[in-house]
């Protein structure tokens, strides 16, 4: 989807996945909660051969079209990362667009790639999605990703693109997580991340997003990030560790009962009794 400006067709970038970084035994409680996999989300646990991040394995609770993927503290090649935001456009071409307007703005940085990925049955690599790499500043424990996937993705896991020839984040995430299996599932989609960090950083996240539209609010408290189907809350603090410390999610609509999940010492789901949950992030102490 576009947003028209004038006579500009700015692309947008829609919430795709949020990576968090959990200490081992968090990730090990939350791969063995029941609660999650028969009535929160669809969870998958994903290896992957990227020509970017190389060999990894995550797992990744689903909703209808996003998803938050978490990695555990044991995996070889982080470094010092903590996690990360990684928006998505939809419509070919986006992604080309969408570097033309970061030149444009003259003040944003950033790295671009073909990620190509291993396909079974295919000898070479195969191109699975064009990366818009945010800088955030050097040793940024943090990421922003603008992705495009391509159609040869969407070939490969089964996904068939839009009679408009789009991209939906909800077709391939059903392709490669499947189809959700009746209506009994509470995750509808992310709504919000909160992230602490050093205003630096700040900056440099808000001027990414501002040049699509998301438009910085002061009114009444910390600063926030607002686009057309998320909110960013920007938690300033100049030496606390930078990470992100909340999900917000929007759950389906109907009665169900407020719940807690507490995993490991670093990590607790609370499900409220509003059709929301929040998914909160410790620092290991």
């Amino acid at each position: 989807m576009t947003s028209e400006s004038g006579a500009d067709l700015r692309p947008v970038p829609r919430i795709d996945h949020v990576m968090v970084l959990l200490d081992a035994s968090a990730h090990e409680e939350v791969a063995a909660c029941g609660f999650l996999s028969e009535r929160f989300g669809r969870l998958r646990e994903k290896t992957a051969d990227s020509s970017v991040a190389g060999q990894y394995r995550t797992l990744g609770v689903a909703g209808d079209s996003s998803l938050i993927e978490l990695f555990s503290a044991g995996m070889p090649g982080l470094g010092s990362l903590t996690g990360g935001l990684v928006f998505s456009f939809e419509e070919p071409g986006s992604s080309l667009a969408a570097r033309a307007l970061l030149d444009a703005s003259g003040q944003v940085k950033y790295h671009h790639d073909l990620v190509k990925r291993t396909v079974a049955g295919s000898a070479e690599q195969q191109p699975w999605y064009h990366l818009i790499s945010v800088d955030l500043g050097e040793g940024s424990p943090l990421l922003l990703f603008l992705n495009e996937v391509t159609p040869e993705y969407f070939e490969a896991v089964g996904a068939r693109p839009d009679a408009d020839g789009a991209l939906r984040r909800r077709d391939y995430l059903n392709a490669v997580v499947g189809a959700p299996g009746g209506s009994s599932l509470l995750m509808r989609d992310i709504t919000g991340v909160t992230l602490l960090v050093r205003a630096e950083r700040a900056r440099r996240i808000a001027g990414a997003l501002s040049v699509f539209g998301y438009a910085m609010t002061e009114d009444a408290g910390p600063p926030e990030l607002r686009g057309p189907d998320m909110t960013i809350r920007l938690r300033i603090n100049e030496s606390a560790p930078e990470r992100i410390t909340e999900i917000q999610i929007r759950l389906a609509e109907g009665g169900h009962e407020p719940v807690e999940f507490q995993f490991g010492e670093t990590s607790r789901l609370v499900v409220d009794a509003d059709s929301t949950a929040r998914w909160i992030f410790d620092q290991p102490g």
